[in-house]
């Protein structure tokens, strides 16, 4: 039921964009539907990232008993990596 809420809700937000690119930037019809295409899942990522889960933080996923425990990999050694900045004659 959960899905079935959450699907609803990214199609209403794919319509409100639709509707505000269409009317309040006079977009034509190919950029109102592009910009509701890539605007969407944007918002959708960056209202997760801000909005933190209410998930139980012990809450396991339900595919839980079907993925096999498995030890943490070994950290690779670490590594330092230096980056240079060139101006456009080739100098730093």
């Amino acid at each position: 039921m959960q899905r079935v809420k959450n699907a609803t809700l990214v199609f209403c937000l794919f319509i409100v964009l639709l509707v505000i690119f269409s009317s309040y930037f006079r977009a034509n019809e190919v950029g109102t539907l592009f910009g509701a295409l890539a605007g969407t899942p944007l918002l959708v990522h960056i209202f997760n990232r801000l909005v933190p889960s209410r998930r139980a933080p012990g809450a396991d996923s339900s595919l839980a008993p079907f993925i096999a425990r498995t030890e943490p990999l070994p950290r690779p050694s670490e590594q330092v990596v230096v980056l240079r900045m060139e101006g456009p004659n080739g100098r730093p």
